[in-house]
């Protein structure tokens, strides 16, 4: 599964560059706006689709999730063959939706798909008595926050390679996006050529380790499926979590070329970016010996709104480089805690139709994030206020939320 989700992952990059070298960066700002908010609203579209029929059928069994996966990668290696010669063609809009659709039916099959790749044994817990009150409530088995972040750091740096590799045959003369293109085909083959090596192991859904001193008929009493409540009540918080990817990616890239920013800026802030979200692969794991699914998602949301306010309060376009990395940082910490508690608390049976619900109200959160900066012109201290401000209210509603689940 880790050589699949890098080619996925590498494969979607290169379809990225090669769609915003053709669509923001070719023309004025301005003419791209109106690009920008069609594709941002075709992001969403494909959700509208994959939510009512994938949830389902992912569902029906261990082996649907791997059909999906396959025909994911193999839709999208025909469609950028396709895409390639329609690279100026209005073609390439409904090609470019069809090969969200497919990407987004994978994302939603691999998360369905990761409890079935963990062994039975859980880790140890520790530290459970120094934090047992502040983290009281619903949590996830610390086992799949790993393979979560496993993974995940496997896609950063995938993406990180996949991207300079794609930029670099971007700028390459008469070869571009068109290129870009063609060597996706290649990319998501191979993905399905791995499909060969995929190993599921025995289903073991999570079961809670025993604590020191607990009798083991207390233990094995203690429900497999805790809260879904708790998935709930994290998906508010991970919603804003998303919408601020998209705000921050839109209203960084309009006001650094308003604004006439030397090129190194943007890669300065990418790699920000691709920074902080391999470091939250590489911490959260060891963050969530110390704090539960929900803690980490709260503190997630109070980082954004502190690098917030310091960067309205300096403005300057440097601090906006830590703020890429934070929010890089933030958003995949907190998306590895809402997949876990989503693997953890919801029943196997229904983790399809979760994930596709769950997804569709992430995507919409990124697209109307997006369409802020993209429709309404901001300062660097306005645009980072509203940041921490979104922020603040997020972790403030999830903690009262929180208070409010336990005293019920």
């Amino acid at each position: 599964m880790r050589r699949i989700h890098a080619l996925s992952t590498m494969g979607d990059v290169f379809t990225t560059v090669a769609l915003a070298g053709s669509l923001f960066f070719s023309i004025s700002p301005e003419a791209a706006r109106s690009k920008i908010e069609l594709y941002l609203l075709l992001t969403v579209a494909p959700f509208g689709l994959v939510a009512p029929f994938l949830g389902p059928l992912l569902d029906r069994n261990r082996s649907s999730r791997r059909t999906i996966i396959a025909s994911s990668l193999l839709i999208r290696a025909i469609l950028m063959f396709f895409m390639a010669t329609d690279i100026k063609s209005l073609l390439l809009f409904p090609e470019a939706f069809v090969v969200l659709v497919a990407s987004k039916s994978y994302m939603i099959a691999k998360s369905a798909l990761v409890p079935d790749l963990v062994d039975g044994a859980t880790p140890p817990q520790t530290l459970h008595r120094l934090f047992k009150r502040a983290n009281s409530g619903p949590a996830a088995n610390p086992a799949l926050v790993g393979v979560n972040s496993e993974l995940s750091l496997l896609s950063a740096i995938a993406g990180f390679g996949g991207g300079a590799l794609a930029a670099a045959i971007l700028k390459i003369p008469h070869l571009g996006a068109p290129w870009v293109l063609r060597s996706a085909v290649i990319i998501f083959l191979l993905g399905v050529i791995q499909l060969r090596h995929l190993k599921i192991k025995r289903s073991a859904r999570a079961v809670p380790s025993m604590r020191q001193g607990e009798p083991a008929d207390e233990a094995q009493e203690r429900p497999t499926h805790r809260s879904p409540q708790s998935v709930l009540l994290a998906a508010a918080a991970m919603s804003v979590l998303r919408g601020s990817v998209g705000f921050f990616t839109f209203f960084i890239a309009f006001n650094l070329r308003r604004n006439h920013a030397p090129t190194y800026y943007f890669g300065l802030i990418l790699a920000a970016s691709a920074l902080g979200s391999a470091l939250a692969t590489a911490l959260t794991p060891k963050i969530r010996r110390w704090l539960v699914e929900e803690t980490l998602l709260i503190s997630a949301l109070g980082l954004e709104a502190a690098l917030g306010v310091i960067g309205a309060a300096i403005g300057s376009r440097s601090i906006e480089v830590a703020i890429a990395a934070t929010i890089g940082f933030v958003a995949s910490s907190g998306k590895l805690a809402f997949d876990s508690l989503v693997q953890y608390n919801i029943q196997p049976a229904f983790q399809g139709r979760a994930f596709s619900r769950f997804e569709t109200r992430f995507q919409l959160a990124w697209v109307i994030g997006g369409l802020i900066p993209t429709v309404v012109v901001l300062p660097l201290p306005a645009g980072d206020l509203t940041l921490a401000f979104t922020a603040i209210v997020a972790a403030t509603s999830f903690s009262a939320g929180r208070r409010a689940m336990r005293m019920a």
